[in-house]
């Protein structure tokens, strides 16, 4: 099985039979593309094809050669683009030297930092495109990253190549390596190490050499991964199984999966802050997955605090209802850092919801408490049931006095922020009861889909 990782599918070269490509794509083995982004159309294009077919995936970015008169209104469609699950990476953005007319290099490198910090707030990996301006790109990027980042179509120098393969970049091979007269690039496939090599097309262009002068396809990959397989002196399927273990990783899709910090659903953006929680509710989703509507959530670590500070700083309000804080855990175990942002999302204009166990008296004070919810507008927290046996029976806490912190929590978040409960649709929850208890203490209640 193939990993194409990169091909423009949105390119008006598919647009009477891209279903038929891809259905070409399947039979030849290819289980997954990736579809670059050129400009604002071109990125939006990618996600939706993404959010419709379950082995595409997207990256969003502007590409260098379209860098003149970018701004922020335009660079923050880009950025809104990547709260979407299929969206998975930034690019292609870098250089481009070859045109003497294309924009100027400061114009280049300004755009291309912003997709750098963009690439390194969402902790997604950076697809980089170079021509003629290798060396520029590697110096801009000033060593490893704490995010991957992919050279695509490489014909560049093989030094070049070969200094960014030892940072741990990844370097993607396409047609050219199969042209009669790239031998030096051949030379340079036999030099790079093996974890550093992708597959990809660049379709429509740059169709292998069997299919040349042809429209390129994801079908056609086979014909690169021949050329690498004879290089490494490997069969086929060895290849294959090589090359697609370093695609998943490259794009970190497998074995470790990112964890989506941010994401978007029912029109409201949640920032997903810990992976920390005192409780294990038989419910919980996070028991039985890693994540929801095709985003990963499940914690590799606590998220680090710079980041989440640098995603926030990219979102805005106009995007969604509210900005949800949640995790696939509970956020008020992060309390100082949990106020921090809330303020922050706060003051740029968002409505702000928290989203709890409301156990957080367990380890602060009713005044710490009541600092803690001051940046809200909204909390909803999780009720879940309506006796203290049957609270330790169904979420397990860890706090002894669980259910008199939970009661206590609503009580004294009421006086200071609109308050509503909520339970799981579950066997184990009684929902009347729960209703009633929610009626008895004068909040609003809505069941939760299990």
């Amino acid at each position: 099985m193939y990993f194409d990782t990169h091909c423009h599918l949105c390119s008006s070269a598919y647009a009477e039979d891209i279903e038929a490509v891809l259905l070409r794509a399947g039979n030849a083995g290819v289980s997954r593309i990736l579809i670059p982004g050129t400009d604002i159309e071109d990125s939006t294009c990618g996600a939706v094809l993404a959010e419709g077919h379950s082995d595409l995936f997207a990256a969003a970015a502007i590409h260098p050669s379209e860098a003149a008169g970018i701004g922020q209104a335009e660079f923050s469609r880009i950025v809104r683009l990547q709260l979407e699950a299929g969206v998975i990476a930034v690019g292609e953005s870098g250089l481009d030297l070859h045109w003497p007319d294309g924009p100027p290099l400061a114009v280049q490198t300004e755009l291309l930092e912003r997709h750098i910090s963009l690439a390194e707030a969402f902790g997604v990996t950076l697809v980089l495109h170079s021509r003629d301006a290798e060396e520029e790109l590697l110096e801009l990027l000033g060593g490893p990253k704490s995010f991957p980042v992919v050279f695509h179509s490489y014909t560049g120098p093989g030094a070049t190549a070969i200094r960014a393969a030892e940072m741990g970049f990844y370097i993607g091979l396409s047609g050219p390596l199969t042209y009669p007269a790239n031998s030096e690039l051949r030379s340079l496939a036999a030099r790079l190490p093996r974890d550093r090599i992708l597959v990809e097309t660049d379709g429509p262009y740059l169709a292998p050499q069997p299919q040349r002068g042809r429209r390129n396809e994801p079908a056609f990959i086979e014909h690169t991964a021949s050329v690498i397989a004879g290089i490494w002196g490997m069969d086929i399927e060895s290849t294959a199984d090589r090359l697609m273990s370093n695609s998943l990783e490259a794009f970190q899709l497998a074995p470790r999966r990112r964890t989506d910090l941010v994401y978007i659903m029912y029109g409201r953006i949640y920032l997903n802050i810990t992976g920390l929680c005192g409780n294990r509710c038989d419910f919980c989703v996070r028991e039985r997955t890693d994540g929801l509507a095709g985003y990963h959530l499940a914690h590799m670590g606590e998220p680090d605090p710079e980041r989440l500070r640098k995603i926030l700083a990219l979102l805005e309000p106009e995007w969604a209802s509210e900005l949800v804080f949640c995790g696939y855990g509970e956020p008020t175990m992060r309390p100082e850092l949990l106020r921090e942002l809330a303020f922050t999302a706060s003051e740029k204009g968002f409505r702000v919801r928290l989203n709890t166990n409301g156990l957080c008296l367990a380890s602060l004070s009713r005044n710490e408490t009541l600092d803690l919810l001051e940046p809200f507008d909204t909390v909803s927290v999780s009720l879940n049931s309506h006796s203290r046996e049957n609270y330790e029976s169904v979420c397990n806490p860890s706090d002894t006095s669980a259910w008199e912190h939970l009661l206590e929590f609503i009580h004294l978040a009421k006086t200071v922020c609109e308050l509503r409960t909520t339970a799981v649709a579950h066997d184990g929850v009684d929902l009347s009861a729960v209703s009633a208890l929610a009626e008895e203490l004068g909040v609003p209640f809505r069941v939760r889909g299990s």
